[in-house]
């Protein structure tokens, strides 16, 4: 079956993937990097143990550090291609460890039930593996915007823009996105203690997310109406989020037609953000739609990968060959 050697193997493992994805919480999925995590919290510690330094210090050591993190591992998983027999193995296995799971999407339902349940002391402490920000002092609704926003940004950062990088150059260029993903976690220039010294990772990762966070606001816009997604996009100040998350967060105000965005509290000091839309506040059922909207998003990526691929052979198998 000649067919098969033309077989664009990269768009099949995505859409097997994204079906996984959609359908299971993938048992160890980012198992190594939890200990990534680990060591990027030690390699700080010793490179940046506090913050009376020069802002310029900071920012140097913070972009060595990015350097060694991505470098390494890209150097070492890239050996490992030079003489592995079976490059295609290792592209599943870097795309199946990089891939966000479902797990989000249900830390966010039991958050909701919790509120629903008028739980409120037992949903921030449930909230702690989605939000960055203060929870202590997070009304019903505050807790409720905040997981709304999460589910949306981080469904376009595990999910989306894995499968982007992965498409664009396989198993390498999703593992460097992964990386480099962490590292702006672990160091987060949102908190006071690595402002500068997680710059460099900050800004990289915005702009390695910034495709993911595009298509999932076309996916919910095409879903719920651009005009008016394009509408909250254009009302909102450039204050916080850049021009990609507003967008997505833009998008999603649009389709739960509520408010998202407002000021934030990180490590006791708030933070001003834009808000975004102009209905009422968010409540608990706003999280389940949220959840309801991104399986959607996934559905629609399938069916879109499904059927391009599709098309593709069928192109493959309509070719009259020569006599």
């Amino acid at each position: 079956m000649h067919w098969l050697n033309a077989l664009p193997i990269w768009p099949v493992m995505a859409l097997l993937a994204l079906l996984a994805s959609r359908l299971l919480v993938l048992p160890a999925a980012r198992a190594p990097f939890k200990i990534l995590a680990l060591l990027l919290q030690r390699l700080a510690k010793r490179v940046h143990p506090d913050i009376s330094r020069s802002h310029f210090q900071q920012q140097l050591s913070g972009t060595l550090a990015l350097l060694l993190v991505l470098l390494l591992p890209l150097a070492i998983t890239y050996g490992f291609y030079l003489v592995s027999e079976l490059p295609l193995v290792l592209d599943a296995l870097i795309l199946y460890f990089c891939l966000g799971s479902r797990l989000d999407l249900q830390r966010a339902a039991v958050v909701a039930g919790s509120l629903h349940r008028q739980q409120l002391t037992l949903a921030r402490e449930q909230a702690k593996p989605l939000l960055l920000r203060d929870r202590q002092n997070l009304s019903a609704m505050g807790l409720s915007k905040a997981c709304i926003e999460s589910v949306l940004l981080q469904n376009a950062a595990n999910l989306i823009a894995v499968l982007f990088w992965f498409l664009l150059g396989g198993g390498l260029l999703a593992l460097a996105y992964t990386l480099l993903q962490i590292a702006a976690r672990q160091w987060n220039s949102k908190l006071p203690h690595y402002c500068y010294f997680g710059r460099a990772a900050a800004r990289c990762y915005q702009l390695a997310v910034a495709p993911a966070l595009i298509i999932s606001a076309l996916l919910l816009a095409i879903q719920t109406g651009l005009g008016k997604a394009w509408r909250n996009y254009r009302a909102a100040d450039a204050i916080y989020f850049n021009w990609p998350s507003r967008i997505l967060l833009a998008a999603g105000a649009s389709a739960l037609h509520s408010k998202l965005g407002g000021p934030a509290f990180y490590a006791g000091i708030k933070t001003p953000r834009q808000r975004l839309g102009t209905g009422p506040e968010p409540t608990v059922n706003d999280i389940l739609r949220t959840i309801l909207l991104v399986n959607a998003q996934q559905t629609a990526l399938i069916i879109l990968f499904g059927s391009t691929l599709a098309l593709y052979y069928s192109s493959i198998l309509l070719v009259v060959r020569p006599v």
